[in-house]
């Protein structure tokens, strides 16, 4: 079993995406505070430039604000040679960027549902299969790859968000067992929904009424670290649905439909 106590990361350095707010800044935020040193990406320089600022001021660590955009293709390649400049070597990456959106399928522009498949899968496997090396490279290093709940069934309205997430669920698994004979440990992080500019402000409120901080599920992701934990769940109701999804698909479908009703006017969920 592959372990990685957040002591072991001090000094070391962690890339944290979609880390200029909710859950990954919080990533962040606790990493700087343990120790480690920070690659953090947004779209947001602003508000990457000010956390980036904060956290070294007040915990002495090295922090780059790179701003990147993973809707782009060649973003994770550029993201490994400008820390290859740096002579900076990551032991941790935590994929948390996301995009989704919130309406009926024929509302969204085509473009916009590239995107988000882009940034929430596309990219994703592009920066772990980028930065193997650098991850191989140490006895004992780690990925935290963002999933969610959506991913346990269809959600219509948000049916390609859910979609991604279901096959970030699928990958990461599998990538944990391939990897951890190298001393990578892949997890999936199953975070409740939280209050993050992603889940919006009124989406789905019948599916999403027990609501989380953003640090309790990072505090639960960082010590699966030190389990070796494959899936950390940080939500609740997540039990009843999986028996749930074993049901009839039209049943499923059209409970989960009723959860998310379509809103007045689409929202762009985003967490990158």
């Amino acid at each position: 079993m592959v372990t990685l106590r957040l002591e072991e990361l001090k000094g070391h350095w962690a890339l944290v995406t979609g880390a200029s707010s909710g859950i990954g800044r919080e990533f962040a935020v606790q990493l700087a505070a343990a120790g480690v040193n920070l690659a953090v990406v947004a779209r947001r320089a602003d508000l990457l430039n000010a956390l980036a600022s904060e956290l070294s001021e007040r915990h002495g660590i090295r922090v780059l604000a790179l701003r990147h955009d993973l809707a782009e293709p060649g973003q994770a390649r550029r993201l490994r040679q400008r820390l290859q400049d740096e002579g900076v070597t990551l032991r941790l990456l935590v994929n948390n960027a996301a995009l989704g959106r919130w309406a009926r399928f024929e509302e969204t522009p085509a473009e916009s549902y590239e995107e988000i498949i882009h940034v929430n899968a596309a990219a994703l496997v592009s920066l772990c299969r980028e930065f193997l090396p650098d991850l191989s490279a140490h006895p004992s290093s780690g990925i935290i790859n963002v999933s969610s709940p959506a991913a346990y069934q269809p959600v219509p309205y948000m049916a390609v968000y859910a979609a991604s997430k279901t096959f970030v669920h699928s990958f990461s698994q599998g990538l944990h067992a391939e990897w951890r004979a190298r001393g990578v440990l892949v997890q999936t992080l199953v975070p409740g929904p939280i209050s993050t500019e992603l889940e919006g402000a009124t989406a789905g409120r019948r599916a999403t009424r027990h609501r989380s901080t953003p640090d309790k599920p990072v505090r639960a992701a960082l010590a699966g670290l030190e389990e070796g934990a494959t899936v950390v769940v940080h939500a609740k109701g997540t039990y009843w649905q999986r028996l749930f999804a074993l049901l009839p698909a039209g049943f499923v479908i059209r409970q989960v439909g009723k959860m998310f009703a379509r809103p007045d006017h689409g929202n762009l969920l985003d967490r990158s």
